[in-house]
């Protein structure tokens, strides 16, 4: 590969080789046009160099010039040609110097700007940082105490369930114990009744005589009875004022047999008189026909029973319902057996 001995470039075509020391010249470095060159080609001019031309020997005539004029002017363009290039290369080489100064110095000046801004940026973010870490060993501490709090709360509240779950145990049984007792009570407040009957619907006078109204009603029922016999006697308050039912006789034997007997004679009675049964009429008291009726002595509990005891036989259809030493009875029928109505709760399961 041949180089260009002015411009280094490579030469492959329209160029001129010096006939001394072989180096070749591009026509554009000699500053000849291709016809000028391929002319010197054809005329196989014997073309040297300015290197080589310098190097000739001087004649001693000095009006004969040393190499041919044309020759000359390419040797000299050839010169030319070289200063340029070093001229230009000279000015690149500048050209890069001044650039690679505006370069480093505008790296210099961006990293130095980059350098504060990132110097800023850190000292903003070191400073949220803190604050951030503050913040949040803050709410580590609000936490903890928290999480303590809860702690200490769910020990009350596990405590306070342990006692809730004692008292209600305590309750319970003391519910159980109170249920006893109240039975026990109403049993001793009926027993203490077990010598007492009551005249109800007895029509009310001013002057009359209760002691001999119950006397008449052992005679009407075929049981005497004595003055003996008979330990208290009077009328009682109404459980409603506003009631227009007389206000109920109530009788005190001396022995519980004695009302148990006249219990039993005027049951008997009645039965043996169904369409006679005692009223004022049997008694004497009056002419009007007024029903009259013998029962127990019940407390207010067991009167309450009783009552919702008849409402509930007349919806199921029981036939009979009675009391009998200060209890509740029902049967649906003859053939059935008889049920004994304790409370509220048994009389509810009744079907």
């Amino acid at each position: 590969m041949s180089i260009c001995a002015a411009c280094n470039d490579v030469v492959e075509k329209d160029y001129l080789e010096c006939q001394r020391c072989s180096d070749r010249y591009h026509f554009l470095c000699l500053d000849i046009s291709l016809d000028e060159g391929n002319k010197l080609l054809v005329a196989n001019n014997k073309w040297i160099c300015l290197s080589c031309s310098n190097k000739q020997p001087k004649s001693s005539d000095p009006v004969r010039p040393s190499t041919p004029t044309g020759l000359a002017d390419i040797t000299f363009n050839v010169t030319r040609r070289k200063v340029q290039n070093k001229l230009e290369i000279v000015q690149a080489s500048t050209a890069r110097m001044s650039d690679s100064v505006s370069r480093s110095d505008i790296r210099e000046e961006m990293r130095s700007v980059m350098n504060e801004f990132m110097s800023e940026m850190r000292n903003t973010l070191n400073l949220e940082l803190r604050e951030l870490r503050d913040q949040i060993s803050g709410f580590k501490d609000s936490l903890g105490f928290l999480s303590a709090q809860f702690d200490n709360l769910n020990s009350d509240v596990a405590a306070h369930n342990s006692t809730i779950k004692l008292l209600k145990n305590e309750n319970e049984q003391l519910r159980s114990e109170v249920a006893v007792w109240s039975n026990r009570v109403r049993q001793m407040d009926q027993l203490s009744r077990s010598t007492n009957i009551e005249l109800q619907c007895v029509p009310e006078h001013k002057a009359e005589n209760v002691l001999c109204i119950v006397k008449q009603l052992g005679q009407v029922v075929k049981f005497p009875i004595s003055d003996g016999d008979i330990a208290y006697c009077s009328r009682v308050a109404k459980s409603d004022p506003k009631s227009s039912r007389p206000r109920t006789i109530l009788v005190k034997f001396s022995i519980p047999r004695i009302r148990d007997s006249l219990l039993a004679a005027a049951i008997q009675y009645n039965k043996d008189n169904p369409n006679k049964k005692l009223n004022t009429s049997t008694l004497g008291l009056d002419d009007k026909k007024i029903a009259i009726f013998v029962t127990e002595n019940l407390t207010m509990e067991n009167k309450n029973l009783h009552a919702a005891t008849r409402l509930r036989a007349k919806e199921l259809n029981y036939k009979f319902v009675w009391v009998r030493g200060g209890r509740v009875y029902v049967r649906k029928s003859i053939e059935t057996e008889k049920v004994f109505i304790r409370n509220m709760d048994s009389l509810n399961k009744l079907t």
